[in-house]
């Protein structure tokens, strides 16, 4: 697996957080999530809903939220299907906070992951303080929810999942306002 070099984000603070969930990109069928223009990788099938190449770098322009694609994509010498149970990982970086529906879309999501496979989430540190909550001054207009470790793992206890968190806030606060959390699916 290949992390997008070829990019250089502001301070490389990207690179950075992205460098902290490589070891969880495993398999062969993974796929970036509301990739944006901050895409993980050119070995990973980039889904995005912008069709704008100026907003996204993505190989397939399709709705975030459900991940129902109904026709197969091929890519890196794979067919997607996006059947239930097909996916090794999802990876998702800054994009489940600009839904008001989280719950939904994660569950969406979920079902789209093999047991032992993993959900990959970068998000904004709302809850500590360390990015500004929905509204606030200085805060992204495009969230929707404010997110966090306590309302990741508040919701996937809601929702009655069998996961296991195997990796969460390990990106040092002094570089990133991000908090990383790694889900396997148990079943």
């Amino acid at each position: 697996m290949i992390i997008n070099r070829d990019v250089k984000h502001e301070g490389d603070r990207m690179q950075l957080e992205f460098e902290y969930i490589q070891k969880w990109l495993i398999g062969d069928k993974g796929i970036d999530v509301g990739c944006g223009t901050n895409r993980l990788s050119m070995e990973i099938l980039a889904i995005d809903q912008q069709p704008d190449r100026r907003y996204s770098h993505c190989d397939l322009v399709h709705n975030c939220h459900d991940l129902e694609i109904k026709t197969p994509f091929a890519f890196s010498g794979k067919e997607f299907t996006f059947v239930d149970n097909e996916l090794d990982y999802i990876f998702s970086s800054h994009c489940l906070e600009d839904f008001e529906d989280i719950h939904a879309v994660f569950k969406n999501w979920w079902k789209k992951i093999k047991p032992n496979g993993y959900m990959i989430l970068l998000l904004p540190d709302m809850e500590n303080g360390r990015y500004p909550k929905v509204g606030e001054f200085n805060g992204n207009p495009s969230h929707r929810t404010d997110v966090g470790e306590k309302y990741i793992k508040e919701m996937l206890y809601t929702l009655d999942l069998q996961f296991e968190i195997v990796q969460c806030d390990t990106i040092p606060h002094n570089v990133s306002c991000t908090i990383d959390i790694v889900i396997k699916k148990i079943k």
